[in-house]
């Protein structure tokens, strides 16, 4: 095993994940209290652990973490939320692990949306709007008041992220 696999950092990952998971599918919402504190244990714990090396670890994978979400963030594909959460699972886990967490992050997220999809008997409507998000569309408008249904990203995270420090 390397070394980045016995980080003893990961124990902050199981109830971080499950205090997100729960808040996000009950009110749509990750809270900045449990990503900040996460955010703060990690930085804090990889320079004890680490030195001044596991340190810049954390903060270049909260950096990494974050900053790939940030661009959907702004396209308004993943929310706020879901950008801190990934920023502190970077922080935990550190660079380069981090790129494995968001690589596996991205195909959890992927089967997610495609099971939803299938579920709710939304296929060709979100492959439609997939596409408009391709080549660079808004979301539709004229839904009136009427919110549309989107997939807790956070479970995706917590999946895709236990899947690469377990691999």
């Amino acid at each position: 095993m390397n070394a980045e696999a016995m980080n003893p950092l990961i124990i902050i990952l199981p109830p971080l994940f499950v205090i997100a998971v729960y808040t996000e599918t009950k009110s749509h919402r990750i809270p900045n209290w449990l990503t900040g504190s996460a955010i703060v244990c990690a930085v804090l714990g990889a320079v004890l652990v680490g030195g001044l090396g596991g340190g810049k670890s954390a903060l270049l994978g909260m950096l990494v973490g974050g900053g790939v979400f940030l661009p959907f963030c702004l396209m308004g594909s993943v929310g706020g939320g879901d950008l801190k959460l990934m920023a502190s699972v970077g922080a935990v886990v550190g660079y380069p692990v981090v790129w494995w967490a968001l690589y596996y992050t991205c195909l959890a997220g992927g089967a997610l949306a495609l099971l939803y999809m299938i579920w709710t008997g939304q296929l060709v409507r979100g492959f439609t709007k997939l596409f408009r998000l391709l080549i660079g569309k808004r979301r539709e408008s004229g839904r009136g008041l009427k919110k549309a249904l989107t997939v807790p990203y956070g479970v995706a995270i917590a999946i895709g992220t236990m899947w690469a420090i377990l691999l």
